[in-house]
């Protein structure tokens, strides 16, 4: 058995569509994390316990990217004293605080969960099939409409090869974490950023089209406490993620 002293001090929740993989393509080596699979849906206390049992004693930072932000939000409520900091990193906002849709390479997507749920079931499960069976195509599909940084990003080989395996080893097992997370996101408003009392500090891309920058203003003004928001130039989404780790 691992002793304190061998477990990480960092818990990160992975984007939607995404996995645990996300951290080993975009985070620089050596810096390790602890990062819960949520494939399938897994609920706030569960994942405050897990985060309990795998990181070592004493105070431990959290990392939220994307549609993982606000699940990092959450946890953070749930574990109270025992968070130092929380990092939101390319964060999916509460749509409620604005019009960020028409801005938003997904936005399609969340308006499909929002108004025709059963369809936005089907879409999903279309896209666990085709993130089963050819992975490669679903990446090339995601990136169609990367922006700054992020072109670079799908232009590079091992990059590509990384985040089809995240697709494949995530959505392609199953679409219930995905569908459950969007569905609770294309509903979620302001009072789900009630708490936590720790220092928060965004990371946000300005050339980011998944999470405009109009998110992540929004969303520094509305949180309580201490917020820091970092503008990262010429970033975009996973960019954002690659650069914040490094600066971590």
């Amino acid at each position: 058995m691992a002793s304190s002293a061998d477990l990480p001090h960092i818990a990160y929740f992975h984007g939607q569509p995404g996995g645990p993989g996300e951290w080993q393509a975009c985070a620089p080596p050596g810096l390790r994390a602890f990062a819960p699979d949520r494939t399938m849906p897994v609920d706030t206390a569960t994942l405050a316990r897990l985060v309990v049992m795998h990181c070592a004693d004493g105070p431990v930072t959290l990392i939220g990217f994307s549609l993982g932000a606000p699940v990092a939000l959450a946890v953070a409520r749930a574990l109270g004293d025992r968070v130092a900091h929380l990092h939101l990193i390319s964060p999916a906002a509460p749509l409620a605080l604005g019009d960020f849709l028409p801005a938003m390479a997904g936005g399609g997507l969340f308006r499909l969960a929002r108004a025709r749920p059963a369809l936005f079931r089907l879409v999903a499960q279309l896209e666990s099939l085709i993130a089963r069976t050819a992975p490669g195509f679903l990446c090339d599909r995601l990136f169609a409409t990367a922006a700054g940084a992020d072109l670079a990003l799908s232009r590079d080989p091992d990059f590509r090869q990384a985040m089809a395996q995240v697709l494949r080893a995530g959505l392609g097992r199953t679409p219930a974490g995905f569908i459950a997370e969007v569905t609770a996101y294309a509903a979620s408003g302001p009072a789900d950023l009630a708490g936590p009392a720790v220092p928060i500090t965004l990371w946000q891309g300005d050339a980011d089209n998944w999470t405009p920058p109009a998110m992540a203003e929004a969303l520094a003004a509305a949180l309580p406490g201490p917020v820091t928001l970092n503008r990262l130039p010429s970033c975009s989404h996973y960019s954002a993620l690659r650069a914040a780790l490094a600066r971590l």
